[in-house]
């Protein structure tokens, strides 16, 4: 009876560590390159950056998931058009320049080309905490809260360090003022990775 446990046991501990193998987790930060497109907005790259963590699990040599969690800001501008467009409710003064800082959640979908070389694809969740934005009149908030979109992109990994590029296309309307003019976001990201394990 003893030696079936004690080789439960052993089983048990092997399967640990083969499973411990398999996940990986580390810190990230990327340039981001952001662009809100809809009717009173500029619809130009902005620049902006995330940073966070991730971590990844593969269940086969080919395949894995990763998720992450990632603190972003972004800067998009008011049009010279928004007066003109949101008549009614547009805060004349309002400044060029929002700043937009977001929770950002991407669960990504690995597929592992080789060692060096793996593919990524995925939803990715948005939450807006803070807006530094004065767009509308009696302090209204111009964007919703929730933005969701789906990520794609290449990461290169040079053993603990990897090198990443992804694009995100929005596709949540994230204006707030009214249902006439969508806003949808895209972003282009170039960024480092360090695995902690």
């Amino acid at each position: 009876m003893k030696k079936r446990i004690l080789v439960v046991a052993i089983l048990c501990a092997v399967v640990s560590v083969v499973n411990a193998q398999q996940l990986h987790y580390g810190l990230k930060a990327d340039l981001n390159m952001f662009k809100l497109n809809g009717e009173g907005i500029k619809s130009n790259y902005t620049l902006g950056g995330r940073i966070g963590v991730f971590a990844s699990y593969d269940f086969t040599k080919k395949w894995g998931i990763q998720p992450e969690l990632l603190f972003s800001q972004a800067s998009p501008k008011r049009g010279d058009d928004f007066s003109s467009r949101y008549i009614h409710s547009s805060n004349d003064g309002a400044n060029k320049s929002i700043k937009l800082s977001y929770l950002t959640l991407p669960v990504l979908l690995r597929y592992n080309v080789n060692k060096m070389i793996t593919v990524n694809a995925g939803p990715e969740y948005s939450y807006l905490f803070y807006a530094n934005e004065n767009l509308l009149t009696y302090n209204r908030a111009a964007f919703k809260r929730s933005d969701l979109g789906v990520a794609a992109g290449a990461t290169l990994t040079f053993d603990i360090l990897h090198v990443y590029a992804r694009y995100v296309l929005g596709l949540s309307d994230v204006n707030n003022i009214d249902d006439r003019y969508q806003w949808k976001t895209q972003q282009a990201q170039i960024g480092l990775g360090i695995n902690f394990k």
